[in-house]
Protein backbone atom coordinates (compact mmCIF):
# COMPACT_ATOMS: atom_id res chain seq x y z
CA UNK A 1 0.00 0.00 0.00
CA UNK A 2 0.80 3.98 -0.41
CA UNK A 3 0.20 5.50 3.07
CA UNK A 4 0.71 8.86 4.15
CA UNK A 5 1.54 9.44 7.72
CA UNK A 6 0.18 12.78 9.09
CA UNK A 7 3.08 13.78 11.60
CA UNK A 8 6.14 11.93 12.27
CA UNK A 9 6.56 12.62 15.83
CA UNK A 10 7.06 9.91 18.59
CA UNK A 11 4.50 7.55 16.80
CA UNK A 12 4.20 8.72 13.80
CA UNK A 13 8.09 7.98 13.02
CA UNK A 14 7.96 4.47 14.23
CA UNK A 15 5.34 3.55 11.76
CA UNK A 16 6.32 4.73 8.98
CA UNK A 17 9.28 2.60 9.90
CA UNK A 18 8.14 -0.41 9.85
CA UNK A 19 5.43 0.25 7.42
CA UNK A 20 8.13 0.59 4.85
CA UNK A 21 9.71 -2.62 6.74
CA UNK A 22 6.88 -4.24 5.28
CA UNK A 23 7.09 -3.33 2.30
CA UNK A 24 4.98 -0.39 2.13
CA UNK A 25 5.13 2.86 0.55
CA UNK A 26 5.52 5.62 2.76
CA UNK A 27 5.20 9.13 2.45
CA UNK A 28 5.59 11.19 6.03
CA UNK A 29 5.02 14.94 6.72
CA UNK A 30 6.88 17.04 9.46
CA UNK A 31 6.43 20.96 10.15
CA UNK A 32 10.45 21.08 11.29
CA UNK A 33 12.30 21.40 8.28
CA UNK A 34 15.47 20.11 10.20
CA UNK A 35 13.98 16.87 10.84
CA UNK A 36 13.66 15.57 6.89
CA UNK A 37 16.72 14.02 6.53
CA UNK A 38 16.64 11.82 9.49
CA UNK A 39 12.99 11.03 8.36
CA UNK A 40 14.31 10.19 4.97
CA UNK A 41 15.57 7.31 6.84
CA UNK A 42 12.09 5.70 7.70
CA UNK A 43 9.98 6.83 5.08
CA UNK A 44 9.72 6.94 0.76
CA UNK A 45 9.34 10.53 0.56
CA UNK A 46 8.67 13.27 3.32
CA UNK A 47 6.59 16.58 2.81
CA UNK A 48 7.09 19.63 4.89
CA UNK A 49 3.49 21.05 5.66
CA UNK A 50 1.03 21.96 7.98
CA UNK A 51 -2.14 19.81 8.24
CA UNK A 52 -3.98 22.96 7.67
CA UNK A 53 -2.50 23.55 4.43
CA UNK A 54 -4.95 21.88 2.45
CA UNK A 55 -3.32 21.51 -1.14
CA UNK A 56 0.10 20.12 0.37
CA UNK A 57 -2.01 17.32 2.33
CA UNK A 58 -3.99 16.96 -0.65
CA UNK A 59 -0.39 17.10 -3.10
CA UNK A 60 1.10 14.34 -0.58
CA UNK A 61 -1.89 11.94 -0.21
CA UNK A 62 -2.01 11.56 -3.95
CA UNK A 63 -2.43 7.96 -4.58
CA UNK A 64 -2.71 7.12 -1.09
CA UNK A 65 -4.56 4.25 0.10
CA UNK A 66 -4.25 5.06 3.42
CA UNK A 67 -3.80 8.07 5.30
CA UNK A 68 -3.17 7.58 9.05
CA UNK A 69 -3.17 10.71 11.64
CA UNK A 70 -0.61 10.46 14.07
CA UNK A 71 -0.17 14.69 14.20
CA UNK A 72 -1.02 15.78 17.90
CA UNK A 73 -0.59 18.79 20.29
CA UNK A 74 2.74 18.76 21.93
CA UNK A 75 2.72 18.54 25.92
CA UNK A 76 4.15 21.79 26.11
CA UNK A 77 0.96 23.16 24.11
CA UNK A 78 -1.24 21.82 26.64
CA UNK A 79 -0.02 23.26 30.13
CA UNK A 80 -2.63 26.42 30.18
CA UNK A 81 -5.66 26.98 28.27
CA UNK A 82 -4.45 29.99 25.99
CA UNK A 83 -1.63 27.74 24.68
CA UNK A 84 -4.42 24.88 24.17
CA UNK A 85 -6.30 27.70 22.04
CA UNK A 86 -3.36 28.72 20.11
CA UNK A 87 -2.57 24.98 18.78
CA UNK A 88 -5.22 22.56 19.15
CA UNK A 89 -7.54 23.88 16.52
CA UNK A 90 -4.31 24.12 13.98
CA UNK A 91 -2.94 20.62 14.75
CA UNK A 92 -6.23 18.65 15.02
CA UNK A 93 -9.29 20.72 13.80
CA UNK A 94 -7.67 22.25 10.81
CA UNK A 95 -5.63 18.87 9.92
CA UNK A 96 -9.14 17.08 9.96
CA UNK A 97 -10.95 19.18 7.15
CA UNK A 98 -7.58 19.21 5.09
CA UNK A 99 -7.35 14.97 5.35
CA UNK A 100 -10.78 14.27 4.74
CA UNK A 101 -11.12 16.04 1.73
CA UNK A 102 -8.42 14.02 -0.06
CA UNK A 103 -9.89 13.48 -3.30
CA UNK A 104 -10.54 9.23 -3.76
CA UNK A 105 -11.17 6.52 -0.54
CA UNK A 106 -8.14 5.93 1.30
CA UNK A 107 -8.71 4.05 4.67
CA UNK A 108 -8.28 7.39 7.33
CA UNK A 109 -6.80 6.37 10.74
CA UNK A 110 -6.59 9.39 13.28
CA UNK A 111 -4.82 9.48 16.93
CA UNK A 112 -7.52 10.97 19.11
CA UNK A 113 -7.17 11.06 23.11
CA UNK A 114 -9.23 9.72 26.04
CA UNK A 115 -10.11 13.65 26.89
CA UNK A 116 -13.11 13.48 24.15
CA UNK A 117 -15.02 12.02 27.56
CA UNK A 118 -13.75 14.87 30.00
CA UNK A 119 -15.61 14.13 33.64
CA UNK A 120 -19.16 13.83 31.55
CA UNK A 121 -19.24 9.75 31.65
CA UNK A 122 -17.90 9.58 35.33
CA UNK A 123 -21.21 8.54 36.84
CA UNK A 124 -20.94 5.57 35.05
CA UNK A 125 -19.63 2.20 36.44
CA UNK A 126 -17.43 1.75 33.42
CA UNK A 127 -16.45 4.13 30.44
CA UNK A 128 -16.88 2.31 26.56
CA UNK A 129 -16.79 4.31 22.87
CA UNK A 130 -21.03 5.11 23.53
CA UNK A 131 -20.48 6.59 26.65
CA UNK A 132 -21.33 10.50 26.49
CA UNK A 133 -18.90 12.75 25.67
CA UNK A 134 -17.62 15.73 27.19
CA UNK A 135 -19.76 19.83 26.55
CA UNK A 136 -16.73 21.57 28.16
CA UNK A 137 -15.16 23.94 25.13
CA UNK A 138 -11.99 23.16 26.67
CA UNK A 139 -9.66 23.13 23.03
CA UNK A 140 -8.50 19.64 24.71
CA UNK A 141 -11.50 17.89 24.25
CA UNK A 142 -13.64 20.13 22.24
CA UNK A 143 -10.68 20.23 19.24
CA UNK A 144 -10.19 16.45 19.41
CA UNK A 145 -14.04 15.87 18.95
CA UNK A 146 -14.80 18.10 16.14
CA UNK A 147 -11.71 16.11 14.39
CA UNK A 148 -13.34 12.90 14.90
CA UNK A 149 -16.85 14.58 13.83
CA UNK A 150 -14.86 16.30 10.41
CA UNK A 151 -13.69 12.34 9.92
CA UNK A 152 -16.65 10.67 10.63
CA UNK A 153 -19.07 12.74 8.57
CA UNK A 154 -16.89 13.46 5.39
CA UNK A 155 -15.41 9.87 5.20
CA UNK A 156 -18.16 7.90 6.14
CA UNK A 157 -17.23 4.09 6.34
CA UNK A 158 -13.85 4.39 6.52
CA UNK A 159 -12.23 6.09 9.11
CA UNK A 160 -10.59 4.59 12.65
CA UNK A 161 -10.45 6.85 15.60
CA UNK A 162 -8.08 5.66 17.95
CA UNK A 163 -9.21 7.14 21.47
CA UNK A 164 -5.80 7.13 23.44
CA UNK A 165 -4.62 7.14 26.40
CA UNK A 166 -1.49 9.38 27.18
CA UNK A 167 1.46 7.94 25.16
CA UNK A 168 4.83 7.01 26.64
CA UNK A 169 7.95 4.38 25.07
CA UNK A 170 10.35 5.45 22.75
CA UNK A 171 11.47 9.42 22.88
CA UNK A 172 9.02 10.64 25.61
CA UNK A 173 10.61 11.03 28.93
CA UNK A 174 10.35 9.11 31.79
CA UNK A 175 6.94 10.44 34.09
CA UNK A 176 9.75 11.72 37.09
CA UNK A 177 11.32 13.93 34.21
CA UNK A 178 8.03 15.74 33.91
CA UNK A 179 6.72 15.75 37.39
CA UNK A 180 9.94 17.37 38.11
CA UNK A 181 9.58 19.42 35.42
CA UNK A 182 6.00 20.43 37.03
CA UNK A 183 8.06 21.67 40.14
CA UNK A 184 10.45 23.46 38.68
CA UNK A 185 9.23 25.60 35.89
CA UNK A 186 5.63 25.13 35.92
CA UNK A 187 5.84 25.93 40.28
CA UNK A 188 3.96 22.67 40.87
CA UNK A 189 0.38 24.04 39.36
CA UNK A 190 -0.66 21.92 36.36
CA UNK A 191 -4.05 21.46 34.57
CA UNK A 192 -4.87 18.08 35.26
CA UNK A 193 -7.67 16.59 37.36
CA UNK A 194 -6.56 14.44 40.56
CA UNK A 195 -9.21 12.36 40.42
CA UNK A 196 -8.54 10.91 36.53
CA UNK A 197 -6.98 7.49 36.48
CA UNK A 198 -3.73 7.47 35.18
CA UNK A 199 -3.93 5.49 31.90
CA UNK A 200 -0.78 5.27 29.76
CA UNK A 201 -0.17 3.19 26.37
CA UNK A 202 2.86 2.37 24.52
CA UNK A 203 3.75 4.19 21.71
CA UNK A 204 4.72 0.32 20.37
CA UNK A 205 0.74 -1.11 20.93
CA UNK A 206 -0.65 2.33 19.44
CA UNK A 207 1.82 1.93 16.28
CA UNK A 208 0.29 -1.78 16.50
CA UNK A 209 -3.19 -0.96 16.39
CA UNK A 210 -2.99 0.93 13.56
CA UNK A 211 -0.81 -1.71 11.66
CA UNK A 212 -3.57 -4.14 12.66
CA UNK A 213 -6.52 -1.63 11.65
CA UNK A 214 -5.31 -1.06 8.17
CA UNK A 215 -4.73 -4.93 7.61
CA UNK A 216 -7.68 -5.75 8.99
CA UNK A 217 -9.70 -3.16 8.08
CA UNK A 218 -11.45 -2.16 11.69
CA UNK A 219 -13.17 0.67 11.15
CA UNK A 220 -15.00 3.03 13.61
CA UNK A 221 -14.20 3.86 17.17
CA UNK A 222 -11.54 2.22 19.70
CA UNK A 223 -10.62 3.65 23.18
CA UNK A 224 -7.07 2.26 22.89
CA UNK A 225 -5.36 1.93 26.65
CA UNK A 226 -5.04 -1.41 28.80
CA UNK A 227 -7.84 -3.21 30.18
CA UNK A 228 -6.77 -2.72 33.90
CA UNK A 229 -7.38 -0.10 36.14
CA UNK A 230 -4.72 2.31 37.21
CA UNK A 231 -4.44 4.53 40.08
CA UNK A 232 -5.62 8.13 40.05
CA UNK A 233 -3.58 11.08 39.51
CA UNK A 234 -3.82 13.04 42.31
CA UNK A 235 -2.32 10.55 44.72
CA UNK A 236 0.58 8.83 42.52
CA UNK A 237 1.96 12.38 41.31
CA UNK A 238 2.13 13.48 45.32
CA UNK A 239 3.51 9.94 46.19
CA UNK A 240 5.55 10.22 43.93
CA UNK A 241 6.62 13.79 44.40
CA UNK A 242 7.29 13.39 47.99
CA UNK A 243 9.34 10.74 47.36
CA UNK A 244 12.02 13.40 45.22
CA UNK A 245 11.09 15.91 47.81
CA UNK A 246 8.77 17.63 47.02
CA UNK A 247 4.95 19.02 48.29
CA UNK A 248 2.17 18.17 47.10
CA UNK A 249 0.62 19.33 43.33
CA UNK A 250 -2.03 22.06 42.92
CA UNK A 251 -4.34 20.34 40.51
CA UNK A 252 -6.20 23.29 39.12
CA UNK A 253 -8.70 20.73 37.05
CA UNK A 254 -8.87 22.21 34.35
CA UNK A 255 -8.68 19.07 31.80
CA UNK A 256 -11.50 16.83 33.35
CA UNK A 257 -10.55 13.00 32.52
CA UNK A 258 -12.50 9.79 33.10
CA UNK A 259 -12.34 8.47 36.71
CA UNK A 260 -13.80 5.24 35.99
CA UNK A 261 -12.72 2.40 34.11
CA UNK A 262 -11.99 2.64 30.63
CA UNK A 263 -13.18 0.03 28.50
CA UNK A 264 -11.22 -1.69 25.90
CA UNK A 265 -13.51 -4.82 24.89
CA UNK A 266 -14.33 -3.09 21.60
CA UNK A 267 -10.46 -3.46 20.38
CA UNK A 268 -9.77 -6.62 22.37
CA UNK A 269 -12.94 -7.76 19.88
CA UNK A 270 -11.28 -7.31 16.58
CA UNK A 271 -8.75 -9.80 18.11
CA UNK A 272 -5.91 -7.03 18.96
CA UNK A 273 -3.80 -7.52 21.57
CA UNK A 274 -1.33 -5.00 23.57
CA UNK A 275 1.78 -6.34 24.13
CA UNK A 276 4.59 -3.75 25.23
CA UNK A 277 2.35 -1.72 27.51
CA UNK A 278 2.50 -1.46 31.17
CA UNK A 279 -0.30 -0.47 33.64
CA UNK A 280 0.52 2.22 35.98
CA UNK A 281 1.01 1.30 40.30
CA UNK A 282 0.83 3.37 42.90
CA UNK A 283 4.77 3.95 44.18
CA UNK A 284 3.76 1.80 47.37
CA UNK A 285 2.38 -1.11 45.76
Amino acid sequence: MRILVVGCGLVGKELAKQLRAEGHVVVGTTTTPAKVEALQEVCDEVAVLAGADTEKVHQAAEGADAIVVAAGPAAAQAMTREDRERTYRQVLADTAASVASVPGTPHIVMLSSLSVYGGAANHLDVIDENSPLTTDDDPSPAMFQEAERTYLAQAPGRVTIFRCADITGGEDPPIEVKLKGAYDFLGGSVPFFDEALFYRVHMLDVVGAVKWALEHKNFGVFNLTHAEVPPAMGPMFNAMGQAMGYGPLEFRNELLAPSKPVSVEALLATGFRLEHTVPESAPHA
